[in-house]
């Protein structure tokens, strides 16, 4: 397989400038030609219902963590390199099948044998090498004294693109998480009070933080759609830990149609234009109706296009995730003084601790989302916001439906 691999053969010379302004920009804390991701999976009590876990000794871990550089060369869009490490901590039984499944792959895909370092296998497909080692225990979770029951063992193979300039210490960006983070505490879901979003106006200026509600609208595929890419959840939220339901692992036996996959939603990024949500975004903010900058951890940089500052969430080269989400010795989102709530627009999970922030300020949350998404294949999944809590506001609403009302509510209440 050859790299870089061309998403976009040409550009037009609006992309172009698109790119050249805001993906490959430092503005919002994170220069977005760089994509990456971290997830973790494990089986604990308080996420029975998702992990299957039943007794101690369930404690199955799947870790993913992919660093891939996009870039325009000979005036395309191209995934410039690639890099992706899987490690799996399973009963041996499940680790067989997990390696059986990835060696077959390998065969299937035509891999060649290529000299590795000790205890590692390791072979090369183009562009491209693939690194297996089996473990015992891996020395991350040896160095923590973090045990597991007799019978597990550790898988991990890392894909990556060769001569790729990786960023110093990468590799322990995972283990960071998983170990210094910790599990995300899970509020109870409240009782928010139901509004119409003319009633927002009440509580203006506002502070917004956007998810990718907005975002699909323009046409890029929800976030939660890499969780079907990655193998890192079903369609309802449980977790993978067999090589039967883990689609990640047809890269070794197709490795160009499932980069192109993997790709497909940065792509759209690309091409994405903007909705007359933005443009509403954009007359309120400069209105000031709207204040300080977008709090975001999207990377289509619709918000951008229209002149709007972002504070970018998404950054894994510091501690903790999220790091401006945490008390401690980082970066702390900067409130705007003016901000009387914080507008929460079509946000899931994680993302909520910038609410549990807001709160803490005194600052209103005022969620805008319609609980909802459409999948690719037209049906309705229902995916409620997870930790709203009784003293917020929600204005059960999609993005494009709820702004153009409250632009027009406002400008109607100040006419003479």
């Amino acid at each position: 397989m050859k790299f870089p691999l061309v998403l976009i053969p040409t550009l037009t010379d609006w992309q172009q400038d698109r790119y050249r302004l805001h993906f490959d920009s430092d503005r919002s804390g994170w220069n977005r030609k760089w994509t990456e991701s971290i997830w973790r999976r494990h089986q604990h009590p308080s996420n029975r219902m998702l992990s299957g876990y039943l007794s101690e000794g369930d404690q199955r871990r799947r870790l993913i963590h992919f660093y891939d550089e996009y870039g325009v060369e000979n005036g395309g869009f191209v995934l410039r390199h690639a890099y992706l490490w899987l490690n799996v901590t399973l009963p041996a039984p499940d680790l067989e099948e997990y390696e059986g499944v990835i060696l077959e792959g390998i065969t299937r895909g035509e891999w060649h044998p290529v000299r590795a370092p000790a205890e590692a296998r390791q072979w090369r497909r183009g562009d491209l090498l693939a690194r297996l080692t089996l473990r015992r225990l891996h020395p991350e979770d040896e160095s923590r004294n973090y045990a597991f029951p007799s019978g597990y063992r550790n898988l991990e193979i890392v894909v990556w693109t060769a001569d790729y300039d990786l960023p110093d210490r990468i590799a322990e960006r995972p283990w960071r998480w998983f170990h210094q983070v910790g599990l995300r505490p899970m509020l109870t879901r409240g009782l928010p009070r139901m509004i119409e979003p003319e009633e927002i106006a009440a509580y203006l200026p506002a502070q917004v933080e956007l998810g990718c509600g907005p975002s699909t609208e323009a046409g890029v595929p929800p976030l939660s759609t890499l969780h079907q890419i990655y193998g890192v959840s079903r369609p309802d939220f449980s977790f993978v830990f067999h090589a039967k339901d883990d689609g990640l692992l047809e890269l070794f036996a197709n490795p160009e149609p499932k980069y192109r996959e993997m790709a497909d939603i940065y792509r759209a990024c690309m091409i994405a234009q903007s909705t007359p949500f933005y443009a509403s975004l954009r007359d309120l903010w400069k209105s000031g109706f709207f204040v300080g900058s977008i709090i975001t951890n999207n990377f289509d940089c619709l918000c951008s296009d229209v002149g709007l500052e972002e504070t970018s969430l998404r950054r894994y080269d510091a501690e903790p995730y999220f790091p401006m989400t945490y008390r401690g010795e980082f970066p702390r989102i900067q409130w705007d003084p003016r901000a009387l709530c914080l507008l929460v627009i079509g946000v899931h999970a994680d993302r909520r601790l910038v609410q549990a922030r807001a709160r803490e300020q005194g600052l209103q949350v005022i969620y805008v989302d319609p609980e909802r998404y459409v999948a690719p294949d037209g049906r309705r999944i229902d995916y409620p916001v997870e930790a709203p809590q009784d003293s917020d506001l929600f204005v059960r609403s999609t993005a494009g439906e709820a702004l153009p009302r409250l632009q027009n509510f406002i400008e109607r209440r100040s006419q003479p």
